[in-house]
């Protein structure tokens, strides 16, 4: 058995899955190769900060190494739970934008999302995630010492919903929004160094896992790289 956790409507539960059960056994199956996660591989330029000695986006590369074409509107939303030595972790979703609607309020940001980009992946094609946390944002709509509406809870550093947020394929839309990408994020931390890390594509009623792989997250070592803008044109 192994434990997955599952969406039900806009909320995250955890729920234990057999995997033999709940794994998509229709045609060929999708095989991706173990994701590289690099903490710290970009930086936003904008004018709430962003340098590349505080570099904000975390970047998860994945290989599909071999299936059928892999349409991103066959995927629900697709999971990224991480966990720790002492068993401190956390996750994040990215939801298919197909769900969106232009008037979507986002968790913490009044904005629609605009207008939203799905697309596919052929084997040999490479996933590209781009995730934003706000660890070192002063003065924002995420400033982690600010507190979240209607709370007297500290927004904390975490992942966030940012134009910066997405999916692409080889360069091209995979799960893309015009504006702020919602993304849901819970747990102890973002990912560190040295967690385990797996990424689970769930189906469109988020029960039925339709491909999964996994990695151990390293801090990137290069410079990091600055973006201008969001991950493609949506």
């Amino acid at each position: 058995m192994v434990a997955v956790t599952v969406i039900v409507g806009a909320m995250l539960s955890l729920m234990v899955l057999g995997i033999g059960d709940q794994l998509d056994t229709a045609g060929e199956p999708r095989v991706f190769a173990d994701a590289t996660i690099e903490l710290g591989a970009e930086y936003r330029s904008w004018d709430g900060g962003g340098d590349a000695n505080n570099p904000d986006i975390d970047m998860i590369t994945l290989a599909y190494q071999q299936g059928p074409v892999f349409e991103s509107d066959q995927i629900g939303s697709i999971l990224i739970r991480w966990t720790g030595d002492s068993g401190d972790g956390g996750q994040l979703r990215f939801v298919n934008p197909s769900r969106f609607t232009d008037s979507t309020d986002q968790q913490y940001h009044s904005g629609d999302v605009g207008t939203v980009c799905t697309g596919e992946i052929q084997a040999g094609g490479v996933l590209t995630f781009r995730m934003v946390h706000n660890e070192f944002q002063e003065g924002g709509d995420t400033d982690p010492d600010d507190t979240i509406p209607g709370t007297n809870e500290e927004f904390g550093v975490r992942y966030v919903e940012s134009g910066w947020n997405g999916i692409v394929v080889n360069g091209e839309s995979f799960f893309s929004t015009e504006n702020r990408y919602p993304v849901e994020y819970s747990g102890d931390r973002p990912i560190e160094p040295g967690d385990s890390v797996e990424i689970w594509f769930l189906g469109n009623e988020d029960e039925i896992v339709l491909a999964e792989s996994s990695g151990v997250a390293s801090q990137y070592t290069g410079t990091p790289t600055e973006r201008d803008s969001a991950p493609s044109d949506c």
